[in-house]
This record gives C-alpha cells, structure tokens and sequence, in this order.
C-alpha cells in the first residue's frame, strides 16, 4: 500500500511565483525554485550557496520546452555565470541538502542520473552536449543519492516539471476521456484532462502541415509540431509522440491550423462534444 507524502512549500516572497522552497518532511532534499529576475535575492539565501544539482528551464525561438542541468559546489555561484551566458532560460530548480551533507561527489552522481533520465523521457530537449561524469561512490553512499534522486523526481513533479516522468502508454478505449476532431481534415486523437481541461494529442495523429492565413499563430505552431513530426506524402503531420496542451481551444486549433472551438469540435466516440459533455447544464 502506498504511504503519503507531506511536502511543506514556504512562499519567500509571498508571491505563488516567486521564490519557493518545497521539501519533503523527514527528508534531507531541499528544492528552491526562483524564476530568473529574483536570482538576486536568491542569491542571499544561506541555502543557495551549498553544493547542488540544478535545472535551468525554458523554451527555444518555437515555444518547445528546453532544460540545461548542471552540479556546482556553489549553488548561485555557478548560476550567476549562465545568467549571461544561457538566454533561453527563465526558471530554475536548485536542490541542495537541507542539512548541507553532500559534496561534489554527490552532485556529479546526481548530474549524470539527472540527464541520462531527462534525455530518456525526451519531455524537455536537454541541451547539454555531454552526458556527465562517471562518478564511483561507495555502496551505502549511492544508495543514499539514489533516494535523494527520488526525492528530486517528485519534487520537480510536484511544481508541475515533468521532465523525470516517461509518457505512459495510453489505452484508448471508451471511458478514456478520448476524442477526436477531423477540422481541415485532421485526424487527431486526444485524451481530455477533467481536473486541469488540458488535451493530450496522441502521438500518431494526422496534422495537416498548411494553416489558414488568418491564424495568427500559425508560425509558431507550424515550428512546434514539425520539430515533433514526421511530414506523410499527403501533406499531413504524423505526431511522433504524444503532446499535452492547456486547453481545448489551443489543441484544436494546433490539430487544425486555424482558430477552432475545442469545446465544439473535439468529438467523443458516441458523437458527444466536449461542450455537451462538460458544460452543459
């Protein structure tokens, strides 16, 4: 049976997107999550100074998300030095020990779990250039950085970063929230989120590659899906993996390439709106 999990998230500036600091109770694993413009007042946070592994999260010229992952022994330190040399990013998750017991050792080990892990879940393009450095740690000690990792995982899924977790497969079946739109001769699939309204565009849908003049972010959606595509010989997108977007409206019109009405056009099996299905009195 699975236990729960009580994780404290102090506001230090009161703001819900300011900076935070979220652990786990009983844990040693300590994640401080600013945004860029407050690095300043990060910086004079006692904690912020400890060895640590860190994210820098982001999006490139396309809107597709993108996250650099690094280990220092100084946490504002080795951040300070990407402030100007690292434009893409506008977030970043540091995590340190609450009671300052690991080294550099450790956060090398944590460096290379952490990419490998990001590279294989493919939900954020990784850009660092090397994978990290093979670090030996003795038995009992790696088993206590293999926890601090899990701890970094749930951590960074809890602020809403999910770039540990693997898609699962999804079965698609009646009772899944699945639906379809067929707009400008789509044939896209994707799974309705009922507590966030959020669309997961499954992967293997049929976009048509072209958009209608007045969409007005035909340009940026015609980068994204092409970066996660493959073009088919009749003018369509094949998604190549599944992609979540905040909200009816948005997918639709991504799956269509014009402004389309998610609630209206994304269809059930049994011939249901989303709008009928959710909004109806």
């Amino acid at each position: 049976m699975a236990r729960g999990k009580v994780i404290t998230t102090h506001l230090r500036t009161g703001e819900p997107n300011g900076i935070r600091t979220v652990f786990i109770s009983n844990k040693i694993c300590e994640m401080i999550v600013f945004p860029k413009s407050e690095f300043e007042m990060v910086s004079k946070l006692d904690e912020s100074s400890r060895p640590a592994l860190y994210i820098l999260l982001g999006e490139n010229e396309n809107g597709v998300a993108q996250a650099y992952i690094g280990e220092t022994t100084n946490g504002v330190q080795r951040i300070n030095n990407h402030k100007n040399h690292k434009l893409f990013w506008n977030k970043c998750l540091m995590f340190v020990a609450k009671d300052n017991s690991i080294n550099k050792a450790d956060v090398l080990y944590l460096e290379r779990k952490s990419i490998e892990l990001a590279t294989d879940c493919s939900q954020y393009g990784v850009l660092n250039e090397k994978p990290g450095n093979e670090i030996s740690l003795s038995n009992y000690q790696q088993d206590i950085m293999d926890e601090f990792f899990d701890d970094v995982r749930l951590l960074a899924s809890f602020i809403g970063c999910p770039i540990f977790e693997k898609q699962e497969k999804i079965h698609t079946k009646k009772g899944d929230n699945l639906f379809h739109i067929t707009v400008r001769d789509a044939k896209a699939h994707a799974i309705f989120n009922e507590t966030d309204h959020s669309m997961r565009i499954l992967k293997g849908s049929l976009l048509p590659q072209s958009t209608v003049p007045s969409y007005r972010d035909g340009e940026k959606r015609n980068a994204i899906i092409a970066a996660m595509s493959k073009p088919t010989k009749d003018g369509f997108w094949e998604l190549q993996q599944d992609y979540v977007l905040a909200s009816p409206s948005t997918a639709a019109s991504y799956c269509s390439g014009r402004s389309t009405n998610g609630w209206e056009h994304w269809i059930n099996d049994a011939g249901q709106s989303l709008d009928e299905l959710y909004r109806s009195e």
